[in-house]
């Protein structure tokens, strides 16, 4: 070989190690690890974490079934059932106590606006206000503000509405807040500093997908569009926020159930791709504690059947923060 082409090869070598070196920084360090199974499977679930008791707790699927799972010893119990066998049901947790907020009591009606609070201390439920008359939804998007609660969409009546309402737990009232750009359904609510994003979801029919993403502006009191669009086409997804980034878990559409995990940047307005769930599904809602991604139950194929009781973690570093 010459001179001229032992350096040219050389080059090569010294540009092909340079590469590979940034993709391996630019890997994502997260992975997925599995804990132990619900106590039964089943899909369309609400999930939520409660950090005053370090304990996570499940419910819905058209049962009044309500689990506690423990991280520190990676096991479930049964706590008090919900007061009615709820099906799509939108749950927060807010100052210890998991608020219960509509749902749907068939399909794809008739619709619940009755607001269940359970308070783990005591392992009992009470009633709040229900939600405003004639604006009773399930499948929809609820997430919390200032220590208020809100609900975005749904289905009502059998058909996806672009409701957006507030409720004041320290006041007991709701209010009607600014509609949606767009009806839809099955999506879930991720607040990022002073905005609620509405992100994907569908029009009443399950293969009638969004990829619109808008998101209300809570100090102008305006809904903001023309956001980057969820990559992937679906519904009946988990999100979960971690810092700014808002992560779009899993769903179905299109025939296909997904175990496709996108994340959008709320400050560049930019979509990466994160691990791939181990079980794909839909119906799910996720729940973080520390820096980990929770998911559990769900549906293996898409539209109903096929339910699944899987727990799994996206864990973002070496290990675990909770648990």
């Amino acid at each position: 070989m010459s001179s001229g082409g032992a350096r040219r090869a050389l080059l090569l070598l010294a540009v092909t190690a340079l590469v590979a070196s940034a993709s391996a920084c630019d890997a994502d360090p997260a992975t997925w690890k599995r804990s132990t199974p619900s106590g039964f499977a089943r899909q369309e679930v609400s999930f939520v974490y409660l950090p005053n008791t370090g304990t996570f707790l499940l419910a819905g699927g058209r049962s009044t079934v309500q689990e506690s799972y423990n991280p520190l010893t990676d096991s479930w119990k049964t706590v008090a059932p919900l007061p009615a066998p709820l099906d799509h049901v939108q749950s927060v947790e807010l100052n210890g106590l998991v608020y219960y907020v509509g749902g749907l009591l068939g399909w794809p009606s008739p619709a619940s606006g009755f607001v269940y609070v359970y308070d783990p201390s005591t392992d009992r439920f009470s009633t709040a206000t229900p939600m405003l008359h004639g604006r009773k939804r399930g499948a929809g998007a609820i997430a919390i503000h200032n220590g208020k609660i809100y609900v975005a969409g749904g289905l009502h009546a059998g058909v996806a509405v672009p409701w957006f309402d507030v409720f004041d737990p320290a006041t007991g009232r709701w209010a009607a807040l600014p509609d949606m750009p767009r009806s839809r359904d099955h999506f879930q609510g991720a607040v990022v500093g002073d905005r609620f994003y509405a992100i994907g979801g569908r029009r009443t029919s399950i293969d009638a997908t969004v990829t619109a993403n808008d998101a209300f502006d809570f100090t102008t009191g305006r809904w903001v569009t023309g956001l980057a669009r969820l990559p992937t086409a679906r519904g009946g997804f988990a999100v979960a926020v971690l810092g700014k980034e808002v992560l779009v878990i899993g769903g179905e559409g299109g025939g296909r159930v997904f175990d496709t995990v996108e994340s959008y940047d709320t400050v560049h307005d930019s979509w990466r791709t994160r691990p791939s769930m181990p079980t794909a599904r839909h119906g799910v809602q996720a729940a973080v504690c520390g820096t980990d991604v929770r998911v559990v139950g769900g549906g293996k194929v898409q539209g109903a059947g096929a339910p699944t009781n899987a727990d799994e973690v996206l864990v973002s570093g070496a290990a675990p923060t909770c648990g």
